[in-house]
């Protein structure tokens, strides 16, 4: 099967890249890929083992899903094939709930957050290496904004909407208050959308029992803050990078050539496939994303990006991948997406890269989420699909066969 890549992805991605210089958002936390940590420190912060504990609330979230990931991971670990995880790589970061719990439970070795969104990458960059001055403006927002709502709640809520950095401020600055405009938005808005779509907490009134603050509490945030410095400075948090799923990918073997492919798991949340632009700045549909980048009809399409995804999981994944979508009866029965048992790597791929012909598992599990103005949790049939070892993929009441 040939590449599904549109050509015009070349032309979002120099967008994002020029957002990303807007924000002062590198591709890595310093100017290069940062090394692994051989001498791994225990991990001592109280939250490795908390029930929450990303800053963050993202839309689409499942953390009831990451106990799931968690047993499957753990699963495959009885094997010969995957004694340990030594890397764990989540290249649609977004909250970043599944790897958090995986690094903190011991269940994987370190963790790699990746996103495209300038904005997100911002923050995850300043919580793993600014994070006292992350933490200081997180209070200052809150006890000067936030916390009292009201009118001057909402002109602080829309001034984090306008806001855009001055040309004299440096890198680390801008990078700081692109981080506090993600998270300050996200805890202040509806569903922690960020693209402008939703509006705030309350509504513009204020007159709803669940005011703008209803969602940020400073002591909780902050004690989640210092666990991802705590992460970074120990090792365990390898690095955070500002590339999408491709680049992450990619990068990764070139980057870290001294792991075994088996011992490198990609966990892999991709935006929906029905509504992600409701729910993401950077989705994968068209008429979400950056809205007003001036690219039109030359964006690559929702349906080739997916399309693209998977013929990139089943035929150049050069290390174990973990995927979970929203059940779409299409994900497993089009060819041109999951609907094969096996990877299918060229000979060039096999012979150059190392890429393996891996066995695909599926599984259904359902989930207890909200998003995109459901009011409450709803239950859900999530689809995991994986390369991990079948034999060692559980098959049950939790997991069934799609």
């Amino acid at each position: 099967m040939p590449t599904l890549t549109s050509p015009s992805a070349n032309v979002a991605a120099s967008e994002l890249a020029r957002v990303a210089d807007l924000f002062g958002t590198g591709e890595a936390i310093n100017v290069q890929a940062r090394p692994l940590v051989e001498e791994l420190e225990p991990i001592s912060h109280v939250l490795a083992r908390g029930r929450y504990q990303s800053p963050l609330r993202y839309p689409g979230a499942k953390s009831s899903l990451a106990p799931v990931i968690a047993r499957v991971i753990t699963s495959a670990k009885q094997s010969r094939e995957v004694p340990e995880i030594n890397l764990l790589v989540e290249p649609f970061a977004g909250g970043a709930s599944a790897s958090l719990r995986m690094v903190g439970e011991g269940i994987v070795d370190r963790i790699l957050l990746a996103d495209a969104d300038p904005l997100v990458t911002a923050f995850w960059q300043a919580a793993a290496d600014d994070t006292e001055r992350l933490v200081d403006q997180m209070y200052d927002e809150w006890n000067r904004y936030v916390r009292d709502g009201g009118e001057a709640a909402v002109e602080r809520w829309d001034y984090w909407q306008a806001w855009k950095p001055r040309s004299n401020i440096t890198a680390r600055n801008r990078r700081l208050a692109a981080a506090i405009k993600c998270l300050f938005l996200n805890r202040t808005t509806f569903s922690g959308i960020l693209h402008g779509k939703a509006g705030p907490l309350g509504g513009r009134a204020q007159t709803s029992d669940y005011p703008i603050g209803c969602r940020w509490n400073p002591d909780a945030i902050a004690e989640r803050l210092r666990y991802v410095g705590h992460l970074y400075d120990v090792g365990r948090l390898v690095d955070v990078w500002r590339k999408d799923w491709r680049q992450t990918l990619d990068d990764v073997p070139e980057h870290y050539p001294q792991l075994l492919p088996s011992r490198v798991v990609a966990y892999l949340d991709p935006p929906y496939v029905e509504k992600s632009s409701v729910l993401y700045r950077t989705s994968f549909d068209p008429r979400g994303g950056y809205g007003g980048d001036g690219l039109g009809a030359s964006r690559p399409s929702d349906d080739t990006l997916h399309l693209s995804l998977a013929d990139y999981l089943r035929t150049k994944a050069q290390f174990r991948w973990l995927l979970s979508y929203d059940s779409y009866p299409m994900l497993t029965q089009s060819a041109w997406l999951y609907a094969h048992n096996r990877m299918t790597p060229s000979a060039l791929d096999r012979e150059v890269l190392g890429v393996r012909s891996w066995r695909i598992s599926k599984r259904l599990v359902t989930t207890r989420y909200s998003a995109a103005g459901r009011v409450g949790k709803r239950s859900a049939d999530e689809l995991l699909i994986t390369t991990l070892p079948p034999a060692t993929v559980p098959l049950d009441e939790q997991l069934r066969l799609p």
